[in-house]
């Protein structure tokens, strides 16, 4: 009886923390169970029908700590269970696109750090590039779980521009990201720009000529005046050959 009216007079902001605490320590001796869920090929939608979901409305609480976990290892600067936790959390729970983007940015720029400086550099841009290709599809989950996301498909574009060095690669990404909806004006001139880089100035130009009648003249984020300048001087970069 004691316990329970003290539970009762517990603040209202402390349950969260709790909670989350709590799901730290009981996660400890599922990870076993729920790793081969987390890195199977149709993981991303667990948390809406899969294996996971018989946690039902605990979904958000059982990523947060998997999230909260795998913050703990990467201070450790543990490759392996950074990677087996930020799986698990979206597994958990693939909504939050928070969790796909700044787990990619672990994968992608952190763990590749982490390596020992006697390697030897070819051994080093190796792993680079395949922790970048990682990142990558551990976003094109998110992609499953999301339908096309405009901030998912940046998130690739710039690993890809980064990382790997794809300009092509990028650009594709970038356009993608461009044409969904609600998506950043910057991506649509990324990559207009990322097309006069790969010597496809007239394609930029077409490009650049399709946009520019949705780019709203009082919304500075449009940069409508920067995209006229860009077209102005491909226009006269076509007329002088």
């Amino acid at each position: 009886m004691s316990s329970s009216i003290a539970s009762s007079r517990l603040p209202r902001w402390i349950v969260p923390p709790v909670l989350l605490l709590a799901a730290v320590y009981a996660l400890r001796p599922l990870e076993s169970r729920l790793l081969p869920v987390a890195l199977a090929p149709s993981a991303a939608l667990a948390g809406s029908g899969g294996t996971l979901a018989v946690f039902g409305g605990m979904r958000s609480v059982l990523a947060g700590g998997f999230w909260l976990r795998a913050n703990l290892a990467w201070e450790r600067r543990d490759t392996a269970a950074t990677t087996a936790l930020l799986h698990l959390a979206v597994a958990a729970d693939e909504r939050p696109l928070y969790f796909w983007l700044n787990g990619a940015r672990m994968i992608a720029y952190d763990l590749p750090g982490w390596q020992a400086e006697a390697v030897p550099e070819a051994v080093r841009q190796r792993n680079m590039a395949r922790q970048a290709e990682s990142a990558i599809a551990f976003l094109q989950r998110g992609l499953a779980a999301h339908g096309p996301a405009a901030e998912l498909y940046i998130e690739m574009a710039s690993i890809r521009l980064r990382v790997l060095g794809d300009r092509a690669g990028a650009a594709r990404l970038f356009r993608q990201a461009a044409e969904q909806s609600g998506a950043p004006y910057y991506a649509a001139r990324v990559y207009a720009e990322l097309l006069r880089e790969l010597g496809r100035p007239a394609e930029a130009l077409v490009w650049l000529k399709q946009i520019l009648p949705n780019l709203p003249a009082n919304d500075p984020a449009a940069r409508r005046d920067v995209v006229l300048q860009r077209i102005k001087g491909l226009e006269q970069e076509a007329a002088g050959k």
